[in-house]
């Protein structure tokens, strides 16, 4: 399982966002799974993955996140899988510090500017106590629009 963590532009803060489901909630119709996307385990995303995540709990274990096709709709794409070299864990607070140092250093390689620069921002999930214990080692880099949904990649847009 991972934790969410979000990056703000103007702030450069950590926001904690929370999602829950009505008790009484209606559960989804296959067609409706299938437009949100496919459940797939953080660890079995590759690069380029574009993801409706917006909903998932920051500061919270996850492990499935839905992978959409990026000509749909869709919340974020993995634009960075950063191996953690430590040999113990290290801690919430240090890997938060962690993701977004290294998230933003490789930002330019995958949007094409500088994240300083852009108007896009980054999100990111990191191993949590648990997930480290299973073998969890990797930052998983999140690119978004803030606020909006993309279609298609950003690879290269340069915004």
């Amino acid at each position: 399982m991972r934790s969410r963590v979000v990056s703000t532009l103007a702030l450069g803060l950590t926001m904690v966002l929370g999602a829950c489901a009505a008790p009484s909630a209606p559960v989804p119709d296959a067609a409706t799974m299938a437009d949100a996307g496919v459940p797939t385990p953080i660890m079995e995303l590759e690069l380029g993955a574009c993801l409706n995540d917006a909903s998932a709990p920051a500061r919270a274990d996850t492990d499935t996140l839905l992978v959409v096709e990026c000509e749909e709709p869709h919340d974020s794409e993995l634009y960075a899988i950063l191996a953690i070299e430590d040999s113990s864990f290290p801690g919430e607070a240090a890997l938060t510090e962690e993701g977004s140092a290294r998230c933003a250093a490789v930002f330019g390689d995958f949007i094409g500017v500088d994240f300083r620069s852009s108007v896009l921002d980054f999100h990111f999930y990191h191993p949590t106590a648990s997930s480290w214990v299973e073998g969890d080692r990797s930052i998983y880099c999140m690119a978004i629009d803030p606020g909006l949904q993309l279609t298609g990649s950003l690879l290269g847009v340069q915004r």
